[in-house]
């Protein structure tokens, strides 16, 4: 018999262009690219590591800052991490840009 394959997860498959950069989704659906928002992640120090984006519809994620450096991979592995949990405690993605999912770890810098 053979062995099923566990399903792999929807951020490892998927992706879609956003801010001219490859990124996972909040959920298994894709984004609206015309509808996408963003705000800035930035570290204690005022770095900014990245932006945190969403359609405010189905989809949110997370781009690295090509600067960051390892500081940025260490912040993406920890927004990852909220956005499932928020996505997980049913927050709908228009929620993503709420500063304080993000504090005291980061500030996330809306425009």
């Amino acid at each position: 018999m053979a062995e099923q394959q566990e399903p792999v997860h929807p951020r490892f498959t998927e992706s879609i262009t956003v801010v001219g950069q490859a990124a996972g989704t909040y959920s298994n659906k894709p984004a609206n690219p015309a509808a996408v928002r963003r705000a800035r992640l930035k570290d204690d120090d005022g770095m900014v590591l990245g932006h945190v984006w969403t359609d405010d519809q189905a989809a949110a994620g997370f781009v690295k800052d090509p600067d960051a450096g390892r500081l940025g991979i260490a912040a993406a592995s920890r927004v990852w991490s909220i956005l499932k949990d928020a996505h997980d405690a049913g927050r709908p993605a228009s929620d993503v840009l709420d500063p304080a999912l993000f504090a005291p770890d980061f500030e996330l810098v809306t425009d």
